[in-house]
């Protein structure tokens, strides 16, 4: 679609020169205007990086910017969905306590919409006026998703003009006269035409035929600056991002690349003098903004309502299921027998969530695990829920509180009125059933999957830019193994690694810069893994729903920040392979023992588990496997589910950065003396021995210690966990932590260590009610390691991928304890591995070689053999194997080379040539000359 040519008769001159009716006055916008009165400006057509290479600046980063340059609102129209418009409103709504310089924002309007580009080619741009027009964009571009490749968008023009309530519309350049008939026989005064002055001859030429549309069809006309970066120097990563896209290099892109870096964010005292011509389209967007009602707090987000027994409100329902629960938990029928503390803390948060209406959250999640029990699918709640006795009267945790000093407040606040967050794992290989079960129960419009972005880490970023400077491709390679762990700063100190790049070192450097810049940027989206948001209305008048691309799975348009930041509540779904051989270890006893094995009835304190742990003897357990937990271990000597938890959470970046690991070991062999900073510290440090492990501790440290807030310390977790943090953010946060501590009196030395282990938790650390549940299932998986050494080993085979060892180790750890292994055969191997009684050794079993181990073989080629074998009885020779499983040669070759075919010749060798020279045909075989027929 070409633009809009001016007439002949204008005098056509360069975007600098001067005319009398010349767009824009002065020249390029550089020009700084003297004494000019300003006036006051709503940028409405802003862009940023989750438009997906085709903007330069987080949305945080333009919505603070707007704030600061005096802006009266910012609207974010990211291409083709409302990705980003999430992090821009939390910006404006909860400024970081951390910041060095917040302003003020009281006033500034912040808007949402979507550019929407059409399959017969127009763009349109959409902000919402009122809730229901946010309604109308969502199904939009909820319309726009279906029936295309993901990152496309298929959307009509008619599917806009159906769904144009509330909207207002800015049709984008190039423009269309029926096109534009269309639109405004439908939006009339709410649509508008943009304009926009970048001293560009393309700007030119639409402020000509823009001009003239308003003369000729009454059209309204708007200024913008269309801005795709917050601040001018963004733009060299703009052309980076663009050849990305584009699929090309810096020497190659040539108009693809934009001609100037005036698309940024302008003082409104530039725009003013840009547009002092036509002041009114400056006013007018301020009067677009007055009109639009809608905010995203105005979205209301209701949870499945819970069918309830006649006479019953939900909150007494909730309560008679806790109560029974608890009588379960407690084994008594006398509800006065339960533990005081406990019934006092459940009635506690009975209280709270009926006062934040949280009850149908809680009956929901129960009603998907009761489906997983139901189909014997094991499962375990963990995270901050184990902070909970409702969850643990529900079943929806295993740890009892009353056993820990842990906080329910970390789980549900009533200052913080966040929306509770409860992570379930299920069976990594049977979650499926549980997530075809929600969306079956709830529909596909009223259930979808949280997104995850995915994010430019330092040797994508690095490989990315790279390509777009020319960088040959078996260099980058190079390049990107000699980062390490230090990633893009490595390659900085290596002047040997510019030489090889063929850049000279100002290019070097400057590719270096950009890919730094690069880090953090929205990629594309992926899928969260396990998030759900279950809804009793339509998913898609809150948030748009598109298809993912795995298959039979849907998925919105925001991530679990998103998510809890709008108060909306999730249910995270997971999987965890530990469950899945926990739960076959069950069933292989209950099938070879007869005998019901219950996790939650082991014994608790077994010296004989706890001394094989102390040995370190944990191949192939739950958590405390991998070599670093493995030489901690001996040191430790573990002797009570506490110290689980602690061993749990010790080997982690956390109280790895901040060296609290060794401090912790000698301190509790008696080697060094327990000591704390400062007597206040004592309460929070004493069960660990004065030295800060769980993600609790270091909230409480900054609270007690450093002077935080209680909102404060939050938002500190938050920055903790959040994959992208505000460019010296952490270094604003790092000076209010160092000077708090010393304010309280505590040293410089370990005000610089608790820093640290706040730095490595930003990575990955846990909070203790997190530890906890997973310390359970670390002391599950070593019981029975200890006591049923075959039927662990032959789940966990069965449970492949999963844990830090292959197969091979895990068989070599079953032998060493006394488990023997039994060869694959075809006459009697499944696909899976099995248990097979041990004949001079009574109670004990064996572990038979499944199929499964064979590689390069097709799943139903192998399952074939046991299903033949189980309808015909046993393999009489070779030639009746051949003739009943119809196998390729290759897969008998296969089975030959790994002995599987030895019940027919014990010499491999001499079958495997003899297999080789079998002539087969479609039905079963032709005997070659040199078979020996006696196989």
């Amino acid at each position: 679609m070409s633009p809009a040519k001016p007439s002949s008769t204008i005098p056509i001159q360069p975007p600098g020169a001067h005319l009398p009716q010349d767009p824009r006055p002065g020249g390029s916008s550089l020009h700084r205007p003297g004494k000019e009165m300003t006036h006051a400006y709503v940028e409405l057509l802003g862009r940023s990086n989750f438009s997906f290479l085709q903007g330069a600046s987080h949305p945080e980063e333009m919505t603070d910017q707007a704030i600061r340059l005096g802006y009266a609102g910012l609207s974010l129209c990211d291409r083709n969905g409302l990705y980003g418009i999430v992090r821009g409103y939390n910006t404006v709504q909860s400024p970081s306590f951390f910041e060095a310089s917040p302003v003020a924002q009281s006033s500034f309007k912040y808007l949402v919409g979507a550019e929407m580009h059409l399959v017969e080619g127009p763009v349109i741009s959409l902000i919402p006026q009122t809730k229901e027009g946010y309604r109308n964009l969502c199904r939009l571009v909820t319309l726009s998703k279906q029936g295309t490749l993901k990152t496309h968008c298929h959307l009509s023009l008619q599917q806009v003009l159906a769904h144009h309530q509330d909207l207002y519309a800015f049709y984008l350049p190039a423009w269309h006269k029926d096109v534009l008939d269309q639109l405004q026989s439908v939006f009339r005064e709410r649509l508008f035409l943009p304009v926009l002055r970048d001293s560009t001859w393309e700007s030119h030429f639409h402020w000509l035929a823009a001009a003239n549309l308003e003369r000729e069809s009454g059209a309204q006309l708007v200024a913008t600056l269309r801005p795709l970066m917050h601040i001018p120097t963004r733009k060299p990563l703009l052309d980076v991002l663009t050849c990305i896209l584009h699929h090309t290099t810096l020497r190659e892109a040539k108009t693809k690349l934009l001609q100037n870096s005036e698309r940024y964010l302008k003082p409104v005292a530039e725009v003013a003098h840009l547009w002092r011509d036509r002041t009114d389209l400056i006013e007018r967007t301020v009067r677009i903004a007055g009109g639009v009602e809608f905010c995203l707090s105005q979205l209301r987000y209701r949870y499945p309502r819970t069918q309830l027994p006649a006479q019953m409100t939900i909150s007494q329902r909730l309560s008679q299921l806790v109560r029974e629960g608890l009588l379960r938990r407690f084994e008594t029928q006398v509800f006065e027998e339960v533990p005081e503390k406990v019934r006092t803390q459940a009635d506690y948060e009975l209280k709270l969530i009926q006062d934040l209406e949280y009850e149908d959250y809680f009956l929901t999640l129960l009603e998907i695990c009761e489906f997983a029990r139901s189909q014997k699918i094991l499962f375990q709640g963990r995270g901050s829920a184990a902070n909970s006795v409702v969850c643990f009267a529900l079943g929806l945790t295993a740890v009892d509180p009353s056993q820990f000093e842990l906080l329910f407040e970390r789980f549900i606040s009533r200052e913080r009125r966040e929306p509770p967050d409860i992570d379930v794992d299920f069976e990594h290989e049977r979650r499926e059933e549980v997530i075809q079960h929600i969306y079956e129960k709830y529909g596909l419009n009223k259930a979808a999957m949280v997104c995850t972005v995915i994010r430019y880490r330092s040797r994508m970023a690095f490989r990315e830019a790279a390509k777009v400077f020319g960088v040959k491709l078996n260099i980058v390679n190079e390049m990107i193994k000699l980062m390490g762990r230090d990633g893009i700063s490595r390659l900085v100190t290596n002047p040997e690694v510019s030489r090889k790049s063929g850049l000279n070192v100002s290019e070097w450097e400057y590719l270096l810069a950009l890919a730094q810049e690069l880090k953090g940027f929205p990629r594309h989206l992926g899928i969260h893994s396990g998030g759900f948001l279950i809804s009793e209305d339509p998913i898609e008048e809150i948030v748009p729903v598109e298809r993912a691309t795995m298959d039979k799975r849907y998925v919105i348009q925001w991530n679990k920040d998103d998510v809890n930041t709008l108060g909306l509540m999730k249910v995270d779904v997971l999987a965890l392979g530990m469950l899945t051989a926990l739960s076959q270890t069950l069933k292989l006893l209950k099938k070879h023992g007869g005998e019901d094995w219950d996790i939650s009835k082991f014994p608790p304190n077994d010296e004989a588990t706890y001394e094989m742990i102390g040995r370190a003897d944990t191949i192939g357990v739950f958590q405390i496997e991998s070599r670093a937990q493995m030489q901690t271990l001996p040191r430790m000597k573990p002797k009570n589910f506490y110290d689980l938890v602690v061993e749990v959470a010790l080997i982690r970046p956390g109280p790895l950065q901040g060296g609290m690991v060794h401090p912790y070991l000698r301190r509790r062999k008696g080697e060094e003396k327990v000591q704390y900073p400062h007597p206040d510290l004592e309460p929070i440090l004493k069960r660990t021995l004065g030295v800060p492990i769980f993600q609790e501790q270091v909230m409480k440290v900054c609270v007690v210690a450093a002077g935080f807030s209680a909102g404060e310390a939050d938002e500190l977790r938050r920055i903790m966990s959040s994959g992208w943090v505000k460019q010296g953010l952490m270094q604003n946060v790092r000076e209010r932590i160092l000077a708090g501590l010393k304010k309280h009196g505590i040293t410089d030395e370990y005000a610089e260590q608790v820093y640290r282990t706040i730095e490595g938790f930003s990575s990955y650390g846990f909070p203790e009610s997190h530890a906890a549940s997973f310390a359970l299932l670390t002391y599950a998986s070593c019981y029975l390691k200890r006591h049923q050494p075959a039927a662990f080993t032959c789940a966990l085979l069965n449970s492949q991928p999963m844990g830090f060892y292959p197969p091979r180790i895990l068989i070599a750890d079953a032998q060493r304890h006394g488990v023997g292994i039994r060869e694959l055969s075809v006459q009697t191997s499944n696909y899976d591995y099995t248990l097979e009684a041990e004949p001079l050794k009574p109670g004990a079993w064996a572990i038979r070689v499944g199929f499964c181990s064979l590689a390069g073989v097709a799943k139903s080629h192998l399952q074939e053999i046991e299903t033949v074998r189980e309808r015909g009885g046993s393999f009489l020779s070779l030639r009746d194997f051949i003739r009943r499983t119809s196998l390729s040669k290759s897969t008998l070759v296969k089975l030959a080379a790994s002995g599987a075919l030895s019940c027919f010749s014990e010499n491999a060798r001499d079958l495997i040539w003899h297999l080789e020279s079998i002539q087969l045909d479609q039905n079963s075989f032709l005997w070659g000359v040199t078979y020996d027929r006696t196989l």
